[in-house]
Parts: structure tokens; C-alpha cells; sequence
């Protein structure tokens, strides 16, 4: 028994004394506007089409307990506001709609690094996600304002995501998620409340390639 507790005792200390703590993230922004031109029969109608702004800020830690093993946590938060107006026959008749939505996700994952060329790591992350999103919708018309809940969506997934990271320095190294290649399986609730009743959709994905997400993620990590 003293043995086998000094044997196991010098494997978790050799384990963590190669070990490699790193911490980084990404953010990301994205800003969509426009006008609307329809011309004809002597008449010119100028419209705003719906805009909108998102935010994600997307934080992560993890070490590597071998020169090719690790794990880690990728957390994400996300904002985004979009605004339309909908014109009818009387001009001084509009409704806006504001719809400002929050994001919540996090993500552990076990990474392992398969190869190594020059400054070059190419690794894959077997990672579990949980991602939740929740509007509030606020329409405006003739002097009235009413804000109400919109559908909320859940999402939980599972996937194995390849990536690739390249040293810039000793310490900071830049990453590149392929979400594009991730191959996995995702499972998505959406919930609403109309006239006091409460409608469920549920929806199953399985299959290799991006759905909503953005093909490829890059950010920035230091390594201690």
C-alpha cells in the first residue's frame, strides 16, 4: 500500500509540474443597418430596415497536464439589440419593435494535440455546451409602449470541434477554432407564452458542419 501511495503521489506531481495553465478568449461585434427604395408609378418611398448590433465576450481557461492532453472551460455572454419599423397606409401610423436579447454559455472540453509543425498545433476539443438566449420584445405604437417576454431557447450539445493554434511568443499564442468541421449532436428547446398557453418546440441535430455558428472563432491566450 505505501507503495502504491508513493507511486501515485510522484505520477500527480510529475503530471503537475509539466503543467500549463493558459487563459484567453475572444470577443466579437457585429453591426447591421440599411434603407429600403421602392420607386414607380410617380411615387418614392424611402424605409429604415431593421438594424442591429450584437456583442460576445467569450473568456477561457484550461492546462495542458501533458505535452498533448489538457482541459479546460470556455465560458460565453452575448448582447444584442435589433430595431424595426413596421409603416402602414396612414403615415403618422408606425410600430417599433425593440428586441434586446441576452446569451449565456459555457462549455468544458478535453482537448488533445495530434500534431506539431514549426510554431504550428493542430488539436481537437471533445467539448459539452449549454447555451441559453432570452429577448425582451418592446413594440411601440400611438403613444403606447408594451414590453413582454419573447421565446426563450436552451441548447445543449455535444460536439468535437478541431482547431489550430499558432506561438507567437514563449507565452501568447493566437487560436483558431474550425467550427466549421465540428461534428456532433445538439438538442434545442424553444419555449413562448401566447393567451396563457405555453408552446414547446424541440428540435435534434446531428450531423458534421456548422448550423448557427460562426465557422471560425479566433483568439488570443497566454500561457503560463
Amino acid at each position: 500500500m505505501k507503495k502504491l501511495f508513493i507511486t501515485i503521489a510522484f505520477v500527480a506531481a510529475t503530471m503537475f509540474a509539466s503543467a500549463q495553465l493558459y487563459v484567453g478568449g475572444s470577443l466579437g461585434m457585429d453591426m447591421q443597418n440599411g434603407k429600403y427604395k421602392a420607386e414607380g408609378n410617380g411615387v418614392s418611398i424611402t424605409q429604415d430596415m431593421p438594424k442591429a448590433f450584437t456583442f460576445t465576450f467569450a473568456p477561457e481557461a484550461g492546462f495542458m497536464f501533458a505535452d498533448n492532453m489538457g482541459v479546460g472551460l470556455k465560458l460565453g455572454f452575448g448582447m444584442g439589440k435589433e430595431v424595426s419599423t413596421e409603416y402602414y397606409y396612414d403615415p403618422d401610423f408606425t410600430v417599433k419593435t425593440t428586441t434586446k436579447t441576452t446569451i449565456l454559455a459555457f462549455a468544458p472540453y478535453f482537448r488533445y494535440v495530434f500534431a506539431e509543425v514549426d510554431n504550428f498545433k493542430f488539436y481537437a476539443d471533445a467539448q459539452l455546451a449549454y447555451a441559453m438566449e432570452k429577448p425582451k420584445v418592446t413594440s411601440e405604437s400611438d403613444g403606447t409602449t408594451v414590453t413582454v417576454d419573447g421565446p426563450k431557447t436552451t441548447a445543449l450539445g455535444f460536439g468535437i470541434v478541431p482547431g489550430m493554434a499558432y506561438q507567437l511568443t514563449d507565452n501568447i499564442s493566437m487560436n483558431c477554432a474550425l467550427n466549421i468541421l465540428e461534428l456532433g449532436f445538439t438538442t434545442t428547446k424553444t419555449k413562448r407564452t401566447e393567451d396563457n398557453v405555453t408552446y414547446t418546440e424541440t428540435a435534434n441535430d446531428f450531423g458534421f458542419g456548422v448550423n448557427n455558428a460562426t465557422p471560425i472563432t479566433i483568439g488570443f491566450y497566454y500561457t503560463f
